[in-house]
């Protein structure tokens, strides 16, 4: 008996197949499953996207809406792959260098002046 394999079938007893039937009844199942896919770079929210960066995340969804920056659309939700959009044009032109600030002061979000 230990050459046999033994499935249990519920609700009708036990099925006994030699181990030979079994493995070749299995190895066509096994080659004809697809290939796992790699797995793909996270994608963030908005909001993750905002996290990582400081921009808000009000400019990522108003870019995606305007399609400047790459982003993919899962149902309702729009999310975004980090490394396409940091190499993106309009992050690139939002991006200040260091010592590009305007030399006549800078304002807050409300347009105040500061300094």
């Amino acid at each position: 008996m230990a050459d046999r394999v033994l499935i249990p079938l519920p609700g009708v007893g036990t099925l006994a197949l030699d181990r030979e039937v079994y493995e070749a009844a299995l190895i066509p199942i096994a080659a004809a499953a697809p290939p796992a896919a790699a797995p793909s770079a996270k994608l963030l929210s908005p909001e993750e996207m905002e996290a990582a960066t400081s921009i808000p995340a009000s400019w990522y969804a108003t870019q995606a809406r305007e399609r400047r920056i790459p982003f993919r659309k899962l149902g309702r939700y729009v999310r975004f792959d980090f490394d396409e959009v940091m190499a993106s044009e309009p992050l690139q032109r939002r991006a200040i260098a260091p010592g590009q600030m305007n030399c006549t002061g800078s304002r807050d979000r409300k347009g105040r002046a500061s300094g």
